[in-house]
């Protein structure tokens, strides 16, 4: 290998560790998050932290949390719990690519497939907050204060037409060594 690309592929080694790290906090922000609303508002009568009225805005989508009946809790929490586990599950995803990268497998069908599993945890993901906007149709005492977010599903799916491509380009790469 030429001098100039193992001095790129140290920096990508070096900077795929520290966006690792950065994964771990994310993952961990949402595991905390999943705990909140384990604990939160959403499935306690009383008042929270102290507040009388806790008026949840999340996605584009309004609630007062201790209006809930019962079957509306349950809808709002596994919601909620759905987005953060695969909020969770898309960390875990991005945190297992960095680590082929900081190995230095970069054009490789294992990577390929990571991103196309963080791709289609993306998808999900979208689709779970285009879900959440039937929040109001679902859950009494609710209101939609903004537009469906689209975004999360297009560059999930965009992610996965990526994977594809490199996958091909990996077995191209494949094809040459075998070739030579």
């Amino acid at each position: 290998m030429q001098p100039e690309n193992e001095a790129r592929l140290t920096k990508i080694k070096k900077i795929s560790g520290f966006l690792r790290v950065l994964c771990v906090l994310y993952i961990l922000l949402c595991v905390h998050m999943l705990w909140v609303i384990a604990t939160g508002p959403i499935f306690t009568h009383g008042p929270y932290w102290g507040v009388g009225t806790v008026l949840y805005t999340y996605n584009g989508v309004e609630f007062k949390a201790y209006s809930l009946v019962t079957r509306d809790r349950v809808i709002a929490g596994v919601f909620f719990a759905l987005y953060w586990g695969i909020a969770i599950l898309c960390g875990v995803q991005l945190f297992r690519l960095l680590g082929f990268y900081s190995h230095g497998d970069i054009f490789t069908r294992k990577s390929a497939g990571q991103i196309r599993g963080w791709g289609f945890g993306c998808v999900a993901l979208g689709i779970v907050k285009v879900g959440y906007a039937m929040m109001p149709f679902l859950v009494a005492n609710s209101r939609r204060t903004q537009d469906i977010d689209y975004s999360v599903l297009v560059n999930g799916l965009i992610i996965v037409a990526i994977s594809w491509f490199m996958e091909m380009a990996a077995e191209m790469r494949e094809e040459n060594e075998l070739t030579v």
